[in-house]
């Protein structure tokens, strides 16, 4: 179940054919952390954002140029995070 819902985020965010560097993902990262909603998700994880392969994975494959200009995208991409979020701490307890 756990990997079923990864691979839909996966899918929705970034497409099936989408790896993205370290490089980009740190830019990402980057970016997003101009956000008052990300900051104060990346300190309250950010051993998460920085280790985390899943987690990591989706953040440098989002298309962020077009997720951060539209509100709605913007929301659900948040949302989205929080549960990938939650997944991930669920799994390691």
């Amino acid at each position: 179940m756990i990997s079923e819902i990864l691979e839909s985020l996966f899918i929705l965010w970034a497409g099936k054919d989408s790896y993205p560097s370290d490089e980009k993902t740190n830019q990402n990262l980057k970016l997003l952390r101009n956000e008052e909603w990300f900051q104060r998700l990346f300190s309250e994880h950010t051993e998460l954002f920085l280790e985390n392969k899943e987690l990591r994975y989706i953040i440098g494959a989002v298309k962020l140029d077009k997720v951060l200009i539209n509100p709605k995208s913007k929301q659900r991409f948040e949302d989205d995070l929080i549960h990938l979020i939650n997944i991930i701490r669920k799994r390691h307890n």
